[in-house]
């Protein structure tokens, strides 16, 4: 059966989504580009029309797993900064609990990845960016009264990093509500400890 013709744009994005799929499903080892160009109905030669190696299309792919992260970052909304960062928890959960949650498995089978992948830096580099646009809603929220003077803004991101990396751990065990509400309850913590102080207290 002939490929479907497509733009070199919608190409390029098929074949990145078919690599993401075949990530989750095989890992980074087993997602060759001969895997990848079957999936894809296409031949290993127009791989390579779009990308230049097999590790660029991985790069491609790795950056269409944290677009979904910045996705849910770049649409919080609230009245201050703990509203934001709240609406980033609650847009993390809705993604996990939908049928839409196909960023994770793929996600830690890049971390996962050998060394020899080469894609510890890229990878690395990416969720700095992912932690570093929530300290700068947290120093916004510092700016605007709403987070303390004494907290520490990467500090704060990162604690809130480790609240969304549990719940994707638990949802890739099949793990359910307990932890839903347990990473809840760890979210709100790492809030208040953050908020601040009124002068009452």
């Amino acid at each position: 059966m002939a490929s479907v013709r497509l733009s070199k744009g919608e190409r390029k994005t098929q074949i990145v989504e078919v690599t993401l799929q075949l990530i989750a499903a095989h890992g980074v080892q087993g997602t060759s580009t001969k895997r990848i160009a079957t999936a894809a109905g296409v031949s290993e030669a127009t791989l390579y029309k779009h990308f230049a190696s097999r590790n660029e299309i991985f790069l491609a792919a790795l950056d269409a797993v944290y677009w979904q992260v910045f996705e849910i970052i770049d649409s919080s909304s609230g009245a201050d900064a703990p509203a934001r960062l709240r609406d980033i928890a609650a847009g993390h959960l809705r993604r996990l609990s939908s049928q839409n949650a196909g960023f994770v498995f793929p996600l830690f089978e890049f971390v996962a990845a050998p060394p020899e992948a080469g894609l510890r830096e890229p990878l690395g580099a990416r969720q700095r960016q992912a932690a570093e646009a929530i300290a700068a809603i947290v120093r916004g929220g510092k700016d605007e009264g709403s987070v303390g003077d004494g907290v520490d803004p990467e500090q704060a991101a990162w604690c809130l990093v480790g609240v969304f990396w549990m719940r994707d751990v638990a949802y890739l065990m099949g793990l359910g509500d307990d932890v839903w509400q347990g990473s809840t309850a760890l979210l709100e913590t790492v809030l208040g400890s953050i908020l601040a102080q009124s002068p009452e207290a």
